[in-house]
């Protein structure tokens, strides 16, 4: 069923409010659209569950990224432009109203789908965390809700934490691909080194192929236009994806993942994470997986790490549960920014990093 017009008018205003002091272009553009009865029945043609306003600037930014020819372009930095937001809504308006037909073709076929390799700042700790409690033995890395796979190569990045209270942190990795995260709450607990890794493997409904140019893309039209260190720390990642691609399952989790932890190696600890995607699974699903976690585990040890942003939570929670001998310990180890640019510790569950063993899987 089409979205109606007071539901869009709202959906926009909420992003626009949500985009505001991150993304100036797209807080700017959001309002104005809010009250564009034209360029707002482009988003009516969205697939149910799909954020209008997501869609209706991917696919902008898609056509962009694609290549076509518009004074928009001088807004938008991640094709060059540095015109900035001011004025930025004439030029948007128009390109709208001129490539109409491409936009409904791509507001109406296609779903939000992201791979924030920022979120790789929150998810290491639990990682290394995880190894330690689970006997230091190399983890098999499960990822539900994978799309291109870009987290999987966690350990392939390098990593900067910095301190809120004082401007010192950690460095990790050497990498063109460099993940920046400010720290809070007090010293927590980051890495030394990563974590051993004996293999890695995606899940999801529709995976994304690192080597298709037009589905890379796609996924890189949701990265907001302006955020141009978010731009940059995508297309290392995905560069160095291309050369190494990774093991992308298509499936329900529910369905595939019980197998995948049962033939991992059983020297390893199978880690099953995710970001950001059981949120958009109802509470039935959600039941299921719990359970069907909680299973697997009568026969074997495995990790789960979670980060979501879950209806009830005022932001993204990090959350880290570790089965050994069929019981599970759960701890919630902090909040964090959706994009990965922060993480806040609700705890420091070690004294010290551990002393990981050389070499990557």
């Amino acid at each position: 069923m089409p979205a109606t017009p007071e539901y869009l008018e709202r959906n926009l205003r909420n992003f626009a409010g949500f985009c505001a002091g991150a993304s100036p272009l797209y807080a700017s553009l959001s309002g104005h659209v809010a009250l564009d009865a034209d360029v707002l029945a482009l988003a009516t043609v969205g697939q149910d569950r799909q954020p209008p306003a997501n869609l209706l600037f991917g696919a902008v930014h898609d056509l962009l990224l694609a290549g076509r020819r518009h004074p928009l372009r001088d807004h938008y930095p991640s094709v060059g432009g540095t015109a900035g937001p001011n004025g930025a809504y004439t030029p948007f308006r128009d390109f709208c109203l001129t490539y109409a037909d491409e936009l409904r073709e791509r507001i109406s076929t296609r779903r939000v789908q992201t791979n924030e390799v920022g979120r790789c700042g929150l998810l290491l700790p639990a990682f290394a965390l995880a190894w330690q409690q689970a006997g230091r033995r190399p983890l098999f890395m499960l990822e539900l809700g994978a799309s291109a796979g870009l987290n999987l190569h966690f350990d392939q990045y390098a990593y900067e934490w910095s301190r809120d209270n004082d401007g010192e942190g950690q460095t990790l990795g050497s990498s063109h691909a460099r993940v920046r995260t400010e720290t809070r709450g007090g010293a927590g607990p980051l890495p030394a080194a990563f974590p051993p890794v004996a293999g890695r493997i995606g899940v999801d409904l529709a995976p994304v192929d690192v080597t298709n140019a037009d589905a890379i893309r796609w996924v890189e039209a949701m990265i907001w236009a302006d955020m141009t260190e978010r731009l940059e720390l995508f297309r290392a990642a995905v560069a160095h994806a291309r050369r190494r691609p990774p093991d992308i399952r298509r499936g329900d989790g529910l369905a595939l993942l019980p197998e995948l932890i049962r033939v991992a190696p059983p020297d390893t600890v199978p880690c099953v994470y995710h970001s950001h995607a059981i949120y958009q699974m109802d509470a039935t699903w959600r039941t299921e997986f719990r359970t069907m976690l909680h299973e697997a585990a009568r026969s074997r040890d495995l990790a789960w790490v979670s980060l979501e942003w879950l209806k009830d939570d005022p932001c993204p929670r990090l959350d880290l549960t570790v089965f050994r001998d069929g019981v599970g310990e759960t701890r919630w180890l902090a909040n964090g920014h959706h994009h990965g640019a922060w993480i806040e510790w609700r705890e420091s569950p070690m004294a010290a990093p551990p002393d990981f063993p050389a070499g990557r899987g």
